[in-house]
This record gives C-alpha cells, structure tokens and sequence, in this order.
C-alpha cells in the first residue's frame, strides 16, 4: 500500500461570497509528481495556498504526512514553495541563496546538497554569480535549486515556468522531474499548461469552479474523460455528437444521433448522451457512418485539419495526415473504443463544457 503525503479533504475556502474551493478533497502518494490544472478562476492557486498556509480553509483538513496542519505557518509545514515570480537574495550569489534555507533547516551536510542539486541543474558554473547576472530561466533554475537543497519532501510549484520562453520552459521540466524522482520528492504542479503537465505528470487533477472534475492518469483524462468538461478541457479540441440511448453491450453504448447509429466506450442509463470523438480518432472511410462535405482544410504540418459539415448541419474536426480537396463529399468513421459515450448535462451541452 502506497503511503500518503498529501491528504486533502473537503476544504471549502470563501473570498466573500465567492466560494473558491468547494469541497475539495484527494490524497497524493509519496514520491508522486501530481499536477492540477483548470481555467482561470477555477480555484488552483487557492488550494494549493491553503496547502501552503499563506491561506486558511474555512472548513475541512489539511493532512501532510499524516499531521494535520491546519494551524500551522508555512515555515513549520515543512513544504518547499516555487512560484512563477522569482524571490532571490540580490546580494547573495548563487551558491548562496541555494545554501542559505538548508543552513537555517539544519540539513545535514548542506554544502555536499547544494553541489549536487546545482550540478543536476547544469548551473554548477554559474555558482558565483548574482541573481542580476543570470537569464530568467537561469534564475528560476536556482529557485528550484534553492528549495531542493533545502529537502522539503513536498514541493508546492505554482506555474514555475510562466515567464520562461517555450524552449527553456521545456527543458527544465523534465530536469526537475528527473530530479524530484531521483530525490524521492512529492511534488504538486499547478499550471494552465495543459502539454505541461500532460508531460511529466504521474497523475493530474482538473479543477472547475472550486471542485475537482476528475483525477487520473494523462492518458485516461485525455481517452477516457468521465465528465462533458474533461472531455472538451484536456487537449483542447472534441467533437460532440447529442442523440438517444439505442442499446447497450457492456462496456459501450449505442446513440442514435438522427442520421445513424453509433456505438463508443461508456455506460449510460439516461435517455439522452453525448458521444465524444477526438479530431485525430476520426478517419476518412468510404464504409464511415457519418458523411458530409469538407468545407475548409488547414495544413499543420504533420497533419492536416478539417472541417466537414455533415448532413445534418453539424460540423465535426478532423485531423488526419490523408489530403482530401475543400468541396469534397466524404464519409467518416472511427473505431468504437476512441468514442466516449457521457450523459447529456441537465444544464445543457453549452453550459457544461463553459470554462468559466
């Protein structure tokens, strides 16, 4: 059984009558690098600031390492903090501000730390060097530095990356990844970035307004999304197709979407679901069920990507390598595990997939 860093349950935190977090509960294991993600305003920041202790839940507990340490500051939760703004000591150099939070900790053997996280961090040459001399991405690097020496077995990162250029950003991710394993680091990963977090997340959360939609793996919130927003959130682009519940074989559901019957993976009891196809899943096929005119084409380099306008007036993305002419009438298909079938929402499909 897997021993548990991070306890988080039913937190609810209120900026006045806006209720940020709602509920809020999940475990993160030890050693894991677990992400979360969401839009704007979707609550993020604030869990991960409750975790920290810069704020304070209203309601629910907050458990690291088995001790609850809801009344506890943040110097004495023992967590190391990483945010997208960049807090060195000016007048320090870089071995410095590296070595100065493990010396006031007590870390055994500091100065032996210090040298290794800055060698695993490739910036060993720059140990003598001033906050002011070095790059952006130079400086986030002994930020990072700074609180792994320091041996925080749970590290809190809020967008860590945000003022890095696309490249550097990339780069560090996965060094720090490799490094938060190689340390046997627990690591909470907040980010808009969705590709980051895809990348070297273990597992990830995705947040809407003050709750967490769903945990899971990458690859199960990007196949198999449980909820309409998850399904449109991760990776962007989807295509939703509304009909009737017209049978069942456990595990997946026929829908009836008016012009044909078409079966995906999921089960659903309701009389309406929504069947979910990612643009890449679909294929041009001259047995493919749905059929329609393609009325723009986009070349993006490895693929290209359409919009075809079905029969019925619906138009469904498709990215696919295959070159088809604008005006062409073509067929589509898809195989019947890459479908998600979901329950239509009671609030309707707009307002289910709104990342407000």
């Amino acid at each position: 059984m897997r021993s548990v860093a991070l306890k988080v349950s039913s937190v609810v935190k209120h900026y006045g009558a806006v209720k940020a977090l709602d509920g809020v509960s999940f475990e993160v294991y030890e050693g894991e690098y677990f992400a979360i993600i969401g839009p704007s305003g979707s609550g993020k920041s604030t869990l991960l600031k409750c975790i920290a202790g810069l704020e304070k839940p209203d309601k629910g507990d907050i458990i690291i390492f088995g001790r609850r340490v809801n009344e506890l500051p943040p110097e004495r939760r023992g967590v190391g903090l990483i945010f997208q703004e960049i807090h060195l000591f000016p007048h320090m150099t870089v071995r410095g501000n590296v070595l100065y939070p493990a010396v006031v900790r007590g870390v055994e053997r500091a100065s032996e730390a210090v040298r290794d996280v800055l060698s695993s961090l490739s910036v060993e040459l720059k140990a003598r060097n001033f906050p002011r001399e070095l790059s952006l991405g130079e400086q986030q690097k002994v930020a990072l530095a700074r609180t792994l020496a320091s041996q925080s077995k749970l590290v809190l990162m809020d967008e860590p990356y945000g003022s890095m250029d696309p490249r550097t950003a990339e780069l560090l991710r996965y060094e720090v990844r490799r490094l938060a394993k190689s340390l046997g680091l627990t690591v909470i990963h907040v980010t808009h970035n969705q590709e980051e977090a895809m990348a070297v997340a273990d597992r990830i959360a995705v947040m809407r307004r003050g709750r967490i939609e769903q945990i899971g793996e990458p690859v199960d919130l990007y196949l198999r999304p449980r909820s309409l927003f998850v399904a449109r959130f991760v990776g962007g682009e989807n295509n939703f197709l509304e009909g009737r519940v017209a049978g069942s074989k456990a595990p997946f559901t026929a829908i009836d979407v008016g012009s044909c019957l078409l079966w995906g993976w999921g089960e659903v009891n309701d009389e309406k679901a929504v069947l979910a196809i990612r643009p890449e899943k679909l294929r041009f096929a001259a047995d493919g069920l749905l059929e329609g005119i393609v009325e723009a084409r986009e070349f993006l380099g490895k693929t290209y990507k359409y919009l075809v306008k079905l029969d019925d007036g619906r138009v469904l993305i498709v990215k696919t390598r295959d070159k088809v002419e604008v005006g062409s009438r073509v067929r589509l298909s898809f195989n019947l595990e890459d479908a998600v079938v979901l329950p239509y929402p009671r609030e309707g499909l707009e307002e289910a997939i709104r990342y407000e």
